[in-house]
C-alpha cells in the first residue's frame, strides 16, 4: 500500500524502499455466501458443492465435485471433473486434462468466481470489509476500503487516481460518508466542464452585477459544500489561471466571490480531487502548478481497473442489473452470459460494463427472453469492440496472454480482436508464440 503522507504545500515526496516479503498463492472465492480467501498448495484441491469437497462452494449451479485446482509454476492448474455446467477460465470452457493459468486469472464455476492471487503477510492484514454501496469484494477493493476508512475522518486533501470509468466518484463519496462530515453536503464538480472564464465564479461565486449577465448573486461550490466535502473531478483539466485562486482558498480557508468587497469568507470544506492522467506529467509540461499539485496530493488513493479485479465483474454486473430494473429488460444472467462477462477485458471499466448490460438487457427484451444469454452479451459487446482494439497495447496483450494461460485465441477473443492483430502486438512486446 502506498500513502504519500506529505504535510503542507512545500513538503517533498520521500520514497521508502520496502524489503521484499515472501508471498503465497491464494484463491479468492466469491459465492452466494461470502468472499473467502483460501491458500492453495501443490496438493490438489477438490472444489464443489458437496460437504466432502476440500473447498465447499455455496452455489446450486456448482456440481458436488466440480473441479480440481493445484498450485503450479507460479500459477494454478485447473481440471474440470465432468461438471454439469462446466469450468471456464477467461470465458473459455475447459475440456479434458489440466489447464494452467497465471496470477490474476478468473476461474468461473456455476455462478461463482474464483480469482488466483498472490498475497503477502502485510496485504493479509489490510484486507478489511468492503465499502457499503460499492459492489465487489476483491482483495484490491477491500484493501482500498481499508485505506478509505483510515482517511475518512481527516481534513487532509486526497487525490484519487484511476482510469476513466473505474468509479473514482464512488470512492470520493465513501471518504465523505464514512467520516465525520457524512451528514454535511457532498458537492461534486467536473473541472473539465468549467469554461476558463467562469472558473472563479463556479468555485467561489459572484455578487449581483459583478459582470455582464450576473443578474443574481451566486454562492459557488466552496460555500455550497460548507461543513462537508467538495469533490473536484478531472482536476488536471482545471484552467491554469484558476489554479492559484484554488490554492489560495485551500491554504487560507477563505473564499471571496467575484465582485465581493471586504475580506473573504472563511469556509470549512474538505477538498478531494480525482484524475485519470498522471498529474505530475502536467506539472512538468507547465500545465499544472507544482505548488497546487503538492497541496492536493497529501494522500493518494489508487482505484484499480476492472481487468485487474476480475472477481468483481459478476457482483458489479448483478448490482447494475438490479439498479436498471425491468425497464430495460431481464435482470438475470444465464451461465453462458456470465462466462462472456467474466472473460471480457473491460478496457472501459465499470462504465463499459454498465453500457454493455443496458444493451444486452434491451436485446433480451426484444427477443422475449426471461434471462440475458450469451448471444445478447456478445451483441452488446460488438459496439465497444473497436474502441477496445484501439486501446490495446503490446504490454496489455502480453498481460492478457498470461491471464489466459498462454492461449492466444482466448486472449484475442477476450478483447474482440483478430488473432493476427493480437500476434503482432505480442511481437512488439518481444513475445513469439507458435501457431495453434
Amino acid at each position: 500500500m502506498t500513502f504519500d503522507s506529505r504535510e503542507g504545500a512545500a513538503a517533498e515526496t520521500v520514497e521508502i524502499e520496502v524489503a521484499a516479503r515472501a508471498t503465497s498463492l491464494w484463491l479468492e472465492v466469491q459465492d452466494d455466501e461470502e468472499v473467502r480467501r483460501v491458500p492453495i498448495t501443490d496438493r490438489p484441491l477438490v472444489v464443489g458443492s458437496s460437504r466432502g469437497a476440500d473447498l465447499v462452494i455455496h452455489d446450486r449451479t456448482v456440481s458436488a465435485r466440480h473441479c480440481e485446482i493445484v498450485s503450479a509454476d507460479g500459477g494454478v492448474c485447473v481440471k474440470d471433473l465432468r461438471s454439469r455446467n462446466g469450468t471456464f477460465i477467461g470465458g473459455v470452457r475447459l475440456h479434458d486434462g489440466w489447464s494452467w493459468t497465471g496470477e490474476g486469472a478468473t476461474i468461473l464455476i456455476g455462478q461463482t468466481t474464483i480469482v488466483c492471487m498472490s498475497v503477502d503477510g502485510e496485504d493479509e492484514e489490510e484486507l478489511g470489509p468492503p465499502l457499503p454501496g460499492i459492489a465487489g469484494s476483491s482483495a484490491a477493493m477491500c484493501r482500498l476500503a481499508t485505506q478509505v476508512r483510515r482517511l475518512a475522518n481527516l481534513n487532509a486533501s486526497v487525490l484519487i487516481r484511476g482510469e476513466s470509468g473505474v468509479g473514482k466518484e464512488l470512492i470520493a463519496r465513501a471518504l465523505h460518508f464514512e467520516g465525520r462530515r457524512g451528514a454535511a453536503p457532498f458537492i461534486a464538480l467536473n473541472a473539465s466542464t468549467i469554461p476558463r472564464e467562469l472558473a472563479e465564479t463556479e468555485l467561489f461565486g459572484h455578487e449581483r452585477g459583478a459582470f455582464t449577465g450576473a443578474v443574481n448573486k451566486r454562492l459557488g461550490v466552496f460555500v455550497e459544500a460548507e461543513g462537508g466535502t467538495l469533490f473536484l473531478d478531472e482536476i488536471a483539466d482545471l484552467a491554469l489561471d484558476a489554479q492559484p485562486k484554488l490554492l489560495r482558498a485551500l491554504d487560507g480557508y477563505e473564499v471571496r466571490g467575484v465582485g465581493a468587497a471586504g475580506s473573504g469568507r472563511r469556509t470549512d470544506v474538505r477538498v478531494i480531487t480525482a484524475t485519470h492522467v498522471p498529474l505530475f506529467e502536467r506539472v512538468q509540461a507547465g500545465l499544472f502548478r507544482k505548488d497546487l499539485y503538492h497541496r492536493l496530493e497529501v494522500f493518494v488513493l489508487e482505484v484499480p481497473p476492472l481487468r485487474e479485479r476480475r472477481g468483481d465483474v459478476l457482483p458489479i454486473a448483478r448490482a447494475l442489473l438490479e439498479h436498471l430494473g425491468t425497464e430495460y429488460g431481464p435482470r438475470d444472467l444465464t451461465q453462458s452470459a456470465v462466462a462472456e462477462l467474466t472473460g471480457h477485458s473491460w478496457q472501459g471499466n465499470v462504465r463499459e460494463l454498465h453500457a454493455t448490460l443496458m444493451r444486452a438487457a434491451v436485446h433480451a427484451k426484444a427477443r422475449n427472453l426471461r434471462t440475458i444469454d450469451a448471444a445478447c452479451v456478445r451483441q452488446a459487446l460488438r459496439r465497444s469492440a473497436l474502441g477496445s482494439s484501439r486501446a490495446l497495447t503490446p504490454e496489455r496483450a502480453r498481460d492478457l496472454l498470461t491471464e489466459h494461460g498462454g492461449n492466444v485465441s482466448a486472449a484475442a477473443r477476450a478483447v474482440k480482436v483478430p488473432r493476427t492483430t493480437f500476434r503482432k502486438l505480442l511481437a512488439k512486446a518481444g513475445i513469439s508464440v507458435p501457431e495453434e
